[in-house]
């Protein structure tokens, strides 16, 4: 993303509906399955809100590839981040217990190369978890700001994960009951400032401070969605997020 959303994101990260909103619903999906003796990587870990609340439930590291975020993370103190790219990650194979991947895929132009990586350091058994940006008719500056080059239809994203080796588990939309609503904000801003003819130098996200009663009431609307989610996919969303595992038998991954 551009370098000033990092600075964004920090000061808002803690805070801001749609982060906390997804946390509640990673711990939903992957907190029971974290224990003091997991070792986790947050890959693309940005300004490390979510790393440091994953920190307090096992060994957990980081890895971004903008400096910028990696200070940030020391900033939270966080010492366990690491520079390095998604395609090529910094860590032996099988080192890892989870793997943690949020809005990292939408960025890349190799996206594989980057799920190949994560289901390489992950142990055999291990699982995965990712959220990424859905349907890609809903692309806007927003996008263009964050560097993604896509958005996933729910088709592509599992292809993905299977080509990549891994086992699926649960493949859900999120940020269901407030879509009518974000996707037509979305489709009206495309409207008015096509992606394709934004700078990627001027573009900027959606993410700004709001009044506390509506932040407040937008987080609660996500909390709830998360305790859906706890019993049952959603069928539509902004959000895609898959459950994976590397199979304890490793099979090798498809050939592209």
């Amino acid at each position: 993303m551009q370098p000033r959303e990092y600075d964004i994101m920090y000061d808002l990260e803690t805070t801001y509906w749609w982060h906390c909103g997804m946390r509640s619903i990673m711990d939903e999906l992957i907190g029971d399955t974290i224990s003091p003796d997991s070792k986790l990587l947050d890959v693309g870990c940005g300004t490390g809100a979510r790393l440091k609340a994953l920190g307090r439930h096992c060994d957990s590291w980081g890895v971004d590839f903008h400096p910028r975020a990696v200070e940030l993370c020391r900033s939270r103190g966080l010492k366990n981040v690491e520079l390095g790219d998604a395609r090529n990650l910094p860590f032996r194979d099988e080192s890892f217990s989870h793997v943690v991947c949020c809005d990292v895929l939408t960025t890349l132009d190799d996206d594989l190369a980057a799920m190949k990586e994560a289901y390489r350091v992950l142990s055999p058994g291990g699982i995965f978890y990712s959220t990424e940006q859905a349907y890609p008719r809903l692309r806007t500056q927003h996008d263009v700001s964050q560097w993604a080059v896509r958005r996933y239809s729910k088709h592509h994203f599992i292809s993905l994960l299977k080509t990549a080796g891994f086992q699926l588990d649960r493949v859900t939309f999120a940020n269901t009951i407030m879509f009518p609503a974000l996707a037509l904000y979305r489709l009206v801003s495309k409207t008015l400032k096509p992606p394709s003819k934004v700078d990627p130098e001027h573009a900027h996200s959606d993410l700004y401070e709001l009044p506390l009663p509506i932040n407040s009431a937008l987080r609660r609307v996500l909390e709830l969605e998360s305790r859906i989610i706890a019993k049952r996919n959603l069928p539509f969303g902004l959000t895609l997020i898959a459950v994976a595992s590397k199979p304890e038998k490793e099979s090798r991954p498809e050939k592209t």
